[in-house]
């Protein structure tokens, strides 16, 4: 049985992560489960190219996020909005100024 914990992302450093040619930074913590905890810094220029069919469950600090469906029309979700992607829904993220995001998955 996995034990509670406090996320500290203050501590924890930025790791860098990309998309689609445009760079961001993330701070992850990956507990003993199938689920990890990131805070999410994308640049304004984020298109990721590869489509992603993970859950995920996030909530937007700050910025806005387009979420490309490949099934249905985009999603835009924008800052203080909370955000569902259920497993096997293929997406990919967009944004066109610097997006903040806390996600799970």
């Amino acid at each position: 049985m996995e034990s509670p914990s406090r996320v500290d992302f203050e501590s924890m450093p930025w790791e860098k992560v990309e998309g689609g040619g445009a760079v961001g930074r993330m701070k992850k913590f990956a507990g003993g489960g199938s689920d990890t905890i990131r805070l999410l810094e994308l640049d304004p220029s984020w298109d990721e190219t590869g489509w992603c069919r993970r859950k995920h469950v996030g909530l937007v600090l700050s910025g806005t996020l387009r979420l490309a469906l490949s099934d249905g029309p985009p999603l835009v979700v924008r800052e203080g909005d909370a955000f569902f992607i259920p497993t096997g829904c293929a997406h990919k993220a967009s944004c066109k100024k610097e997006t903040r995001l806390f996600l799970v998955g």
